[in-house]
């Protein structure tokens, strides 16, 4: 009776070893060693605005119009399924010379995910990027920055590069309020940084907070000497 039983445990503890390598270690990979993954780039007076979770009908063409006043270009890290619902949104993006990054299909915590399911978020996400704005995606950031192994291997095999951020005003459960937001971005931005916003999604009330806090926030940049450009720019070579 004891060596089925010891069999049964070591069994389960093979599993939850390669559930935990699968999604922990990629995340250590990623998030912690940064391997293959971009946080920032190079230390320049840089600061790339990304922008993720839509398109969204009501929000996101705010924030177009906010950065075009502005004359800012950033980066959009767009879900599949909402380019799918609004793909006027999304060529609105692209046809405003913003770079296109691809945040899933779905935005499905990739933690909860088979290795197959994930290509197909992977793929499905780059794929309604390119139907909907011609454009295919340049960029790959996996829902809340977590990656699974499937993940991390697949956007570097379509060709996407992983991006995450280094500069972050906002949280999922907590309010953040514009003028926070402005004063935590110019205070913490340093040569290279990628800041991470939201269009769509987050907290309940951040796209609105997001829209009202980016012309203090390009202000407030630029005051400090930074120019602020696309992620092609910021990872890519001169403007």
């Amino acid at each position: 009776m004891r060596e089925p039983l010891r069999l049964g445990v070591g069994a389960a503890a093979v599993a939850l070893a390669g559930a935990a390598a699968y999604t922990l270690g990629a995340h250590a990979v990623a998030e912690g060693l940064g391997i293959g993954v971009v946080k920032r780039g190079p230390a320049r007076p840089m600061v790339a605005l990304t922008f993720d979770d839509g398109p969204d009908p009501a929000h996101t063409p705010r924030i177009l119009d906010a950065l075009a006043s502005a004359g800012v270009h950033a980066t959009f890290f767009m879900v599949g399924r909402k380019v799918d619902a609004a793909p006027a949104v999304a060529r609105a993006v692209a046809s405003g010379g913003h770079d296109l990054g691809n945040h899933t299909y779905r935005h499905r915590h990739l933690w909860t995910l088979s290795p197959a399911a994930t290509i197909a978020e992977v793929d499905r996400g780059a794929a309604a990027v390119a139907g909907a704005t011609g454009v295919t995606p340049r960029y790959f950031r996996p829902p809340w920055g977590t990656f699974n192994w499937a993940a991390y291997v697949r956007a570097a095999q379509i060709g996407e590069e992983r991006v995450l951020w280094s500069v972050r005003p906002e949280g999922l459960l907590v309010a953040a309020p514009a003028a926070r937001m402005v004063t935590h971005v110019v205070r913490r931005a340093h040569p290279g940084a990628i800041v991470s916003l939201h269009d769509s999604r987050g907290h309940p009330s951040t796209p609105e907070e997001t829209c009202a806090a980016l012309p203090g926030m390009v202000a407030g940049l630029r005051a400090r000497g930074f120019e602020i450009v696309p992620l092609r720019v910021l990872l890519g070579g001169a403007p």
